[in-house]
């Protein structure tokens, strides 16, 4: 009998040390995605999706188009415009084409079709850049808008 008693106790002894390196390997990366955090933060002034987009950093219109989809996951060139209005305070449905022309051409964004035309969204490699970058353990087909 004190053989099982003693036998069982090592086992639950077993399976609580298994359960404290499970969430020590959980903290362990949490604080390295942190520090990557940290590091990106001090490299570039910020932590935006455009970080991941070098192509943009020259134009602001396009990066804050980057950004708009990158909030809203999906767009149509009106709704990208009147959000770049209220960001910006200026913007045209014309300039708005024009960078979503580019931006597609570059791979940054795709054109994806809807009821009511045509709606925009970041291409699936950018986001898995910025969330690579940022060391999240995301995968994309976890993602239903992506």
């Amino acid at each position: 009998m004190p053989d099982d008693d003693l036998a069982r106790e090592v086992q639950e002894l077993k399976k609580a040390l298994a359960e404290l390196r499970e969430s020590f390997n959980l903290v362990s990366q949490l604080a390295q995605a942190y520090l990557k955090l940290l590091n990106i933060y001090a490299q570039y002034g910020e932590l935006s999706i455009d970080v991941a987009v070098p192509e943009v950093r020259g134009d602001p219109i396009a990066r804050e188009i980057v950004r708009i989809l990158f909030d809203l996951k999906r767009a149509n060139v009106s709704q990208i415009a009147r959000e770049l209005k209220g960001r910006r305070g200026k913007a045209s449905r014309n300039t708005v084409r024009a960078k979503l022309t580019e931006l597609k051409e570059l791979g940054i964004i795709i054109e994806v079709p809807g009821e009511r035309g045509k709606t925009y969204s970041l291409s699936r490699e950018v986001v898995r850049k910025w969330l690579e970058m940022i060391g999240m353990p995301i995968r994309l087909d976890q993602l239903n808008d992506y």
